[in-house]
């Protein structure tokens, strides 16, 4: 389930998701989706379209509306639906597309920006090589990918239903993009669940225009 922080759960029990999403509602856009459209409002990026995988609350997926981008939302979980139409000014409602289901089997618009916060993780490494050949096939020159991927020291690495990766792997990921913001947190710490280790990429890049 999500926790306290944002990040799922390693835990079977089914949760109460619109529960959950109305708790954390009002927080702060996850710091490295703040970083992200840093690089890109420092690079004078207009809005154009976006895709946000395991949209949950919706906080980012709003953040991006309000700034003119047109958004496809992605979420596995049929209650964030709800949750994201409740928030969205009326006026900005036709610039939102939501679908339900696995983020490998939706089909991309062409992207400007892909944003995934602690989502992809949570693919199988199939369904995760699919999603992201998918993705890199509809990236549009300039589009900016801004993704948190699980590292094989986390405490979780080892479930065969999750994807973790090396440093060799993301480097793999990432050929033929240029690589903007590259950081490996590789540390204990804290989530709704209790102690654990975080071993985590964060990666900002981008499509290169040639």
């Amino acid at each position: 389930m999500i926790g306290a922080d944002g990040i799922q759960d390693h835990e079977e029990e089914a949760p109460d998701w619109v529960a959950y999403y109305r708790r954390t509602l009002g927080r702060e856009p996850r710091p490295l989706f703040t970083k992200g459209i840093g690089f890109m409002r420092s690079e004078g990026v207009a809005p154009g379209q976006a895709v946000e995988v395991g949209f949950g609350d919706g906080t980012e997926t709003l953040a991006l509306l309000e700034a003119g981008w047109r958004v496809l939302a992605v979420d596995v979980t049929p209650q964030a639906e709800e949750v994201l139409l409740s928030r969205t000014p009326a006026d900005r409602l036709d610039h939102l597309e939501i679908r339900i289901g696995p983020a490998q089997d939706a089909a991309l618009p062409p992207v400007d920006l892909l944003y995934a916060g602690y989502a992809l993780s949570f693919l199988a490494p199939d369904h995760f090589q699919r999603f992201w050949a998918r993705m890199r096939a509809s990236l549009r020159p300039g589009g900016f990918v801004i993704v948190n991927v699980f590292g094989v020291q986390d405490t979780w690495a080892g479930d065969e239903s999750m994807t973790f990766v090396d440093g060799d792997a993301v480097t793999r990921m990432l050929a033929g993009l240029d690589v903007l913001d590259l950081v490996e947190e590789d540390a204990d710490g804290d989530s709704a669940s209790g102690p654990k280790h975080w071993h985590v990429f964060d990666i900002v890049a981008r499509q290169p225009f040639a």
